[in-house]
């Protein structure tokens, strides 16, 4: 790991689940559930996390005080069932202190292996605001952000949420080969592809 970066991680966990039809980030996973062994997964290479709680939150909030104790940080989305994933992600970004760049880990994607974390790590410099994984030609999750991009993240009001933002920015791509990076959990069918 690059010792003179520091890294941080937002785990947004707000969301309805309404295509899953089930709450995903409490579906069993493992010997966990699946935000357990996400958030798991990170942890050795950041200093820093927060978890974006909103549906069923006080039981999300429970579980994972329960396993990651005060190592994590959580916060609440009130607004969770009327707005989208940036809001959540402004929330979390509140929370966080002292990083040259965070990873964004979606909360339903439990098949991130530490060597993607170890990749990207090795590939942050100030070349590009965000770093994406990708296996196949296709981007995957988690993508690092550099801190510089966290006042347009802050202060943005316009269309396409997050994605509108990062659209914008410089970016660079490093080769992955785990498809892990794209695979999160929408659907019923999703869950059994993992499970499998």
């Amino acid at each position: 790991m690059k010792q003179n970066y520091r890294f941080g991680a937002v785990i947004p966990a707000a969301g309805l689940s309404s295509r899953m039809g089930a709450f995903k980030p409490l579906l069993p996973c493992g010997d966990s559930t699946v935000i357990e062994t996400a958030i798991g997964s990170v942890f050795p290479y950041v200093s820093t996390a927060v978890a974006v709680v909103g549906h069923q939150g006080e039981q999300l909030r429970s579980v994972l005080t329960s396993t990651f104790k005060d190592h994590l940080t959580i916060v609440t989305n009130p607004d969770y069932a009327s707005t989208d994933m940036l809001r959540s992600v402004q929330l979390g970004l509140c929370a966080i202190r002292d990083y040259d760049a965070f990873f964004l880990l979606p909360a339903d994607m439990p098949l991130i292996k530490p060597r993607v974390y170890e990749t990207l790590i090795d590939a942050f410099d100030d070349s590009a605001d965000v770093i994406y994984p990708a296996f196949d030609g296709r981007r995957g999750h988690p993508p690092l952000i550099s801190h510089a991009v966290v006042p347009a993240i802050m202060t943005y009001r316009g269309e396409g949420g997050l994605r509108a933002i990062l659209s914008t920015c410089a970016t660079k791509e490093v080769k992955i080969s785990d498809s892990g990076i794209l695979t999160d959990l929408d659907t019923p069918r999703d869950y059994e592809n993992i499970r499998k």
